[in-house]
C-alpha cells in the first residue's frame, strides 16, 4: 500500500514538474495569452535606410531597435542625404515620414534597385491613411509601436519576392 502511495505521489510530482517546463516553440511567433510574439534574432538581416527629418529621436530610436533585432539599419537625417545613399549603397526597404515619401518614391523609380519605400503615418487622419493605403504596398501606422515596424518589413518582404523577374 506504500510502495502504491509512493508511486503516485511521484507519478504526480513528474506530472506537475513537465506542466511548468518552459515550452520552445519554432518557428518565428509563440501564443501567449492569445496573441503572438516575436522572438528578437532575424535569421534573415536586411539593409534598412532610416530618414526622418522631422523626427531624429525616432529615427535613432529605431535604429537601435532594427539593430537589437538583427537587420544592419543606417540613419540619414535629410532627403537629400536619402537619395545620396540609395545611389552609393543596395537597401532593401526605406522608413521615411509620409512627408518625404513622395521625393523618395521618384528617386526609387528612377533607380534600378528594388527598393520597397515604407512610409510612416504619423497623426492617422481617415484622409492620410487613405492615401497611403492607396499609393503605397505597406505603410507603417502607430509609429510608437516596434512590432509595427517588423510587420511592415514582413509585407516589404512579401512585396519585393513579386518584383523579382519570372524565371523563363
Amino acid at each position: 500500500m506504500r510502495k502504491k502511495s509512493l508511486f503516485a505521489l511521484f507519478l504526480v510530482a513528474i506530472i506537475v514538474h513537465m506542466a511548468v517546463l518552459p515550452i520552445h516553440a519554432c518557428g518565428d511567433k509563440a501564443l501567449r495569452i492569445g496573441r503572438g510574439i516575436r522572438f528578437q534574432r532575424t535569421s534573415h538581416p536586411l539593409a534598412v535606410l532610416i530618414c526622418f527629418p522631422s523626427n531624429l529621436i525616432r529615427a535613432s530610436q529605431l535604429q537601435a531597435f532594427l539593430k537589437n533585432v538583427g537587420h544592419k539599419p543606417y540613419s540619414v537625417e535629410t532627403a537629400d542625404r536619402a537619395s545620396t545613399a540609395l545611389r552609393s549603397g543596395q537597401y532593401d526597404v526605406i522608413f521615411t515620414d509620409i512627408a518625404s515619401a513622395a521625393s523618395l518614391q521618384e528617386q526609387i523609380s528612377a533607380s534600378a534597385s528594388k527598393v520597397v519605400l515604407v512610409p510612416v503615418v504619423s497623426e492617422e487622419t481617415k484622409t492620410e491613411v487613405a492615401a497611403a493605403q492607396k499609393q503605397y504596398k505597406c505603410f507603417v501606422r502607430n509609429p510608437h509601436s516596434a512590432n509595427r515596424y517588423l510587420d511592415a518589413i514582413d509585407q516589404a518582404l512579401t512585396s519585393k519576392v513579386h518584383l523579382l523577374p519570372k524565371k523563363a
